[in-house]
């Protein structure tokens, strides 16, 4: 542990130094290169970092309530449960050019101005991407270590999610929100094959996982209702098809309107068609279908809606 409480390190090169809890509360640390420095739980309330150069470094749990970093360079910084409360960021370097943010979970966002940080710039958390990796250090990692970095992605999108819908920036928390729950799918497969699972709850899993995967492609969880639009046609123009693969004598203009009542289940005149016949069974099936895009799509929109 270092003493460096209002120490004058401005400019300083401290690549890679080992500053681990370090008390560097009000110290002066203007254009310090800090690239790759390990700052795990460094004290640096009040400091002055103003265009430091930050990339890669890591401040776990680091202590940086009103610290200045005004234009410093935050690329690819571990700032897991960083106490962030009040610190000071106009003009920092947020992304990197793969528009890849600091990781962030469990990070202190709340007391800070986070309209002041590139967001539209930012495609994914730091969290995601290391979680996407399946590789560290050149060796794969174990199944479990995967789902516990997944979990932290999760954790983190939805954090920041809140954090931003709280001060307004509704769009881009509706982004993150989405990006967790395209995460939980990749946590339910891994819940799957954790080797110490019984079998049933294996097959819970699989269950959710399906289920997820099924909300995905409908309508994003919610966030892509586009998608909903393009399933109502693809199953309209499916079972049009097969009503004039059934009745040959119906027009194409007929099978579509065929196929729309059938969907949203109105039915067909008993003169036209009999319960027994093939047209009412495939409209039957299709009524079945209509029901369920319909209701999963209303519970994912109202799900979102009203964050339940």
């Amino acid at each position: 542990m270092h003493h460096l409480e209002g120490a004058d390190l401005n400019s300083a090169h401290l690549e890679e130094a080992n500053l681990f809890e370090s008390q560097l509360e009000r110290a002066s640390l203007r254009g310090c290169q800090l690239e790759e420095a390990f700052l795990v739980g460094a004290h640096l309330e009040g400091a002055r970092l103003g265009m430091a150069q930050m990339k890669g470094a890591s401040l776990r749990g680091a202590h940086l309530e009103k610290t200045v970093l005004n234009r410093a360079d935050l690329e690819a910084t571990d700032l897991f449960a960083a106490h962030l409360d009040q610190a000071l960021l106009y003009g920092v370097t947020w992304a990197d050019e793969r528009h890849i943010s600091p990781r962030l979970a469990d990070a202190q966002l709340g007391n800070i101005n986070l309209a002041l940080l590139g967001w539209s710039q930012v495609n994914m958390l730091g969290d995601e991407y290391k979680a996407r990796q399946k590789k560290h250090d050149g060796k794969s990692k174990d199944q479990a270590i995967r789902l516990e970095e997944y979990e932290e992605a999760i954790r983190a999108n939805r954090q920041v999610a809140i954090a931003l819908r709280e001060q307004g920036m509704n769009e881009h928390a509706a982004r993150f929100a989405y990006r967790a729950q395209v995460l939980q799918k990749s946590v339910l497969w891994f819940q799957m094959l954790q080797p110490e699972v019984p079998l049933r709850q294996r097959g819970r899993a699989l269950g959710a996982w399906l289920f997820s995967w099924f909300l995905f492609l409908l309508a994003g969880y919610g966030y892509k209702p586009g998608r909903s639009f393009l399933a109502y046609l693809l199953v309209i123009g499916t079972f049009m098809a097969l009503y004039l693969l059934l009745d040959p004598h119906l027009a194409w203009y007929e099978a579509i309107v065929v196929s729309l009542t059938a969907f949203h289940g109105r039915g067909f005149s008993p003169s036209t068609f009999s319960p027994g016949d093939p047209l009412s069974i495939a409209s039957a099936v299709e009524a079945f279908v209509g029901l369920i895009i319909e209701v999963t799509f209303i519970a994912t929109l109202t799900r979102r809606f009203f964050g339940q």
